[in-house]
């Protein structure tokens, strides 16, 4: 059966460009694109109210993760435990301040912000159209950049590592953050800006009558790429977000491929470069990246051993690749077949996903360093190629965000 429920009538592919029409959505189930399978629009009973519910709670946990032990080591005798807050301070003390920036953004920061939007939206306090406009635009900015997943996995890979140096124990701050991970996956899956967006305004601002199963930008429609609103060609900025929009960006792919440029020359120092530095009594020895692995590999913790090798030698130069042939589909092939599109949207999806996943090693490595302190007898700290790799990701991740999948599905040059 179906609830009520607003919705709009024409959707906007982001990813093919279509123009499909929607009708009511059963409870629990979504609409996707006829042509690549995008989800379009998705039907969660109690929308505002679970989301709002789940970022209260992700909100309470992370404030009782952070201002308590996390985790804490016994090593050669002593006693060394912190907290989330320490293992940026530790990180900022060694001159790494730009490593503990990123941990500070990406894990605590940009993810708090982002479930605090979410609950104000949901709940009932009284927000103008305007004031609703500008936190969805900061929640779109911060989305692709929230990773306390990713830290938390980090940290349970460390543990590996960690045994090597003494008795690893947890505290009840570290089941919080597991919470504090877990509810918010679930404000994010739950939460739908769009049903926000059209309380502000509606999506479809074409002047003429939409014809569903054909391109927008055959029908002179552009998609908005902040809130998906249709737009008419000669609209400088969306209507509903008044951010700018373009035809296609395909001046971008240009961005693309330079940044792919960057990252693969910054890898070089990354894997040449030591990430840690581990000092015995003393005697200090650098480690890079295929020698955490090599090592793991030797303990006979092969599992771990694969998802380092993994996250940060697999993934970041398939990345580096299938953004290159995404780049060459998108420019030079002019023969396209609706399977082929498919293949390419598909490769773009895994791209976006596992990108940032590559952090792992940025993470174990500033948990490790955090944990490991012993002056007289043992110490971890990081080292420049930590830098390094953490560039590459996050210029990958850019790169990919420069990149306009709809350019997949193009048959013809398009000039904004």
């Amino acid at each position: 059966m179906t609830i009520d429920k607003q919705c709009n009538e024409y959707e906007l592919c982001p990813n093919c460009d279509l123009v499909v029409e929607l009708s009511d959505i059963l409870l629990k189930h979504k609409a996707v694109c006829p042509r690549c399978n995008t989800t379009l629009a998705k039907n969660n009973a109690d929308m505002k109210f679970k989301a709002m519910i789940y970022a209260i709670c992700a909100l309470i946990m992370i404030i009782a993760a952070s201002h308590f032990i996390f985790i804490d080591i016994r090593l050669v005798g002593n006693f060394n435990g912190v907290s989330v807050i320490d293992i940026p301070k530790t990180l900022f003390d060694d001159n790494y301040s730009y490593i503990s920036a990123l941990f500070v953004v990406f894990v605590l920061l940009f993810p708090v912000i982002n479930l605090a939007i979410i609950a104000l939206l949901c709940s009932k306090i009284e927000l103008s159209k305007y004031r609703k406009r500008d936190l969805l635009v900061v929640y779109e900015r911060f989305q692709h950049w929230c990773m306390p997943e990713i830290f938390l996995t980090g940290v349970l890979v460390s543990f590996v590592k960690l045994m090597s140096y003494g008795n690893i124990g947890v505290t009840s701050s570290f089941w919080a953050f597991c919470l504090f991970a877990f509810f918010y996956i679930k404000a994010l899956v739950i939460f739908s800006p769009d049903a926000i967006w059209n309380e502000i305004k509606t999506n479809n601002f074409a002047k003429g009558e939409l014809k569903t199963g054909k391109t927008a930008i055959s029908q002179k429609l552009k998609l908005c790429s902040c809130c998906q609103a249709i737009v008419p060609f000669e609209y400088a900025k969306c209507p509903r977000c008044k951010q700018k929009s373009q035809i296609r960006n395909r001046n971008k792919i240009q961005w693309t491929i330079a940044l792919l440029t960057t990252s693969l020359l910054i890898y070089i120092p990354a894997n040449l470069y030591g990430i840690m530095i581990t000092v015995v009594f003393g005697s200090s020895s650098t480690s890079t990246i295929m020698d955490g692995v090599i090592y793991m590999w030797q303990a006979g913790d092969v599992p771990v051993a694969l998802i380092i090798f993994t996250a940060s030698v697999v993934i970041p130069i398939l990345k580096i690749i299938s953004l290159s042939w995404l780049c060459y589909f998108a420019l030079a092939v002019k023969r396209k077949n609706k399977q082929n599109c498919l293949r390419m949207k598909k490769l773009y999806s895994a791209v976006e996903f596992i990108g940032k996943w590559s952090m792992i090693d940025i993470f174990v490595v500033s948990v490790v360093c955090s944990l490991v302190r012993n002056q007289q007898m043992m110490g971890v700290y990081p080292d420049i190629g930590v830098v390094f790799f953490a560039t590459v990701v996050i210029v990958t991740m850019i790169a990919s965000q420069k990149f306009d999948p709809r350019l997949i599905w193009d048959r013809r040059p398009i000039r904004n």
